[in-house]
């Protein structure tokens, strides 16, 4: 590096520090600027130089000129061994430590304040990157829970998509077969009613409960089963409502026992509510018949309870309804 030119001795040592540079390796610069003004720089020929260059004096210190210019700069620390080795040719130049303004102690302490300084500055550079990273770590974490949420929410859109499929063709079928029960002959009308409402005892074989409805009613009791567990009662209530719109009075009554039967009582109970208030009351005491027929006595008589409290039913409502047995 070319020595700038001065009319001042050691002029290249009077260096402005950069705003950035911390105040310990501030004061460490600055003595070392001062500390190289009592170096001895001499010519081959054995003259001393009253005006030698940084680069005469990075060779007396044994650095290079880019090391010692980031030394008076404040860029660099120097390490220990060369902060004393700067330190003993300046103080034996100088003609003793007294000479020098500063103990090798304290210089040394000095050098190592400003080592400490750098590594606490590294120190929350790397505490800044950390908390980056965890920042970053969180938002992925979020933008994972965000996607799994949406997973499962086009899941349960599927389901009850799938769901209402199922409800509209059993609709469709219960539709088609009371149509066909309802043109068929009736020559005897109280034989028809007896053989439409009041099913053969299961003993002899019920038809009412036939393959088709028990496998129904066994679908909508899973069904019901995996809501409850899944925490989600609005639709538990939504499934037992389209149940009772869609499902034929037989399907409802083996149903309803099956519900009994696996324990899930609050759901029996909701969905004979459901269907006595909804339906009309032909379709109740159809229901109401074949679950007495099914030893379902207290589903019954609270069906027929529900449908008697409409407005609107024909149904008594004068007292509870007599037992059916």
């Amino acid at each position: 590096m070319a020595a700038r030119s001065s009319s001042r001795p050691f002029a290249w040592t009077e260096k402005d520090l950069p705003e950035d540079v911390l105040p310990d390796r501030r004061r460490l610069a600055v003595t070392l600027q001062e500390i190289c003004r009592h170096l001895v720089i001499k010519s081959e020929d054995g003259v001393t130089l009253t005006h030698p260059t940084q680069a005469q004096a990075a060779r007396r210190l044994q650095v290079s000129e880019t090391a010692l210019t980031r030394y008076l700069y404040g860029q660099h620390v120097p390490a220990d061994k060369v902060t004393g080795f700067i330190f003993d040719t300046a103080c034996r130049d100088a003609g003793g430590e007294q000479n020098l303004g500063i103990s090798r102690k304290d210089l040394l302490e000095l050098r190592a304040q400003a080592e400490q300084e750098r590594c606490a500055n590294c120190s929350r550079h790397r505490e800044a990157v950390r908390a980056a990273g965890q920042k970053l770590k969180t938002m992925q974490e979020n933008q994972e829970r965000l996607e799994q949420t949406a997973e499962e929410r086009a899941r349960e859109l599927r389901e009850a998509r799938q769901q209402a499929s199922t409800l509209k063709r059993e609709a469709q079928r219960a539709r088609a077969a009371q149509t066909v029960t309802e043109a068929g002959p009736q020559k005897d009308r109280g034989a028809t009613r007896s053989t439409t409402l009041l099913p053969v005892p299961r003993r002899q074989g019920d038809r009412q409960q036939s393959g088709d409805d028990v496998a129904a009613a066994q679908g909508i009791a899973r069904r019901a089963e995996e809501l409850r567990h899944e925490g989600r009662p609005d639709s538990i209530l939504a499934l037992l409502r389209h149940t009772a719109e869609a499902y034929t009075s037989a399907e409802i009554a083996v149903l309803t026992v099956l519900l009994r039967k696996n324990g899930q009582h609050e759901l029996a109970g909701n969905l004979v509510h459901i269907y006595g208030r909804d339906r009309d009351d032909r379709d109740v005491v159809r229901t109401a018949l074949m679950l007495h027929e099914q030893d379902a006595v207290a589903d019954a008589e609270a069906l027929l309870r529900a449908a008697a409290a409409r407005p609107e039913s024909a149904l008594p409502q004068s007292g509870p309804p007599r037992s059916l047995k």
